[in-house]
């Protein structure tokens, strides 16, 4: 008799735990364990940049911007992926889009290079670019300049 009374104690204590849990923080951790990127997403890490932020131009001076950016996703096809002008200072003195030259793979590494041009006004310009598969956007890389005379 003592077993199915301690037993019936246990069900109703489960049961009232049970009905007063948080269904949101359930839902909360049930998501919070699919937050692993997909496989099939499209991603991309900075590996390097030159020249580098904030780096000192004279007026007018040309420069090769590269940006040298690693695959962390899915494949970068090179039909259609590229690389597009999105705001800022126009520095860019041949066209506002690239294309790949060929498909980047999960882990793969790109150097994307932009022949570039300071403006002619000192102060401080940021040009910004994003790495495009179609029409979703893998990543946003920049530069920043300070023109002085």
């Amino acid at each position: 008799m003592k077993t199915a009374k301690l037993f019936s104690v246990l069900l109703a204590l489960i049961l009232l735990v049970t009905a007063t849990a948080s269904p949101a923080a359930a839902r909360s951790e049930a998501s919070a364990s699919l937050s692993i990127q997909p496989l099939g997403a499209y991603s991309c890490a900075l590996v390097k940049q030159a020249p580098a932020d904030w780096v000192k131009m004279k007026p007018r001076q040309s420069f090769d911007m590269f940006w040298t950016v690693q695959n962390t996703g899915a494949i970068w096809p090179a039909s259609s992926t590229r690389l597009v002008y999105l705001s800022g200072a126009k520095m860019q003195t041949a066209g506002d889009s690239f294309n790949l030259a060929a498909s980047v793979g999960r882990g793969g590494k790109v150097k994307l290079g932009v022949d570039m041009i300071a403006p002619k006004t000192p102060g401080t310009y940021t040009s910004t670019w994003g790495l495009y598969a179609g029409n979703t956007r893998i990543c946003r890389v920049y530069i920043i300049v300070t023109v002085a005379r």
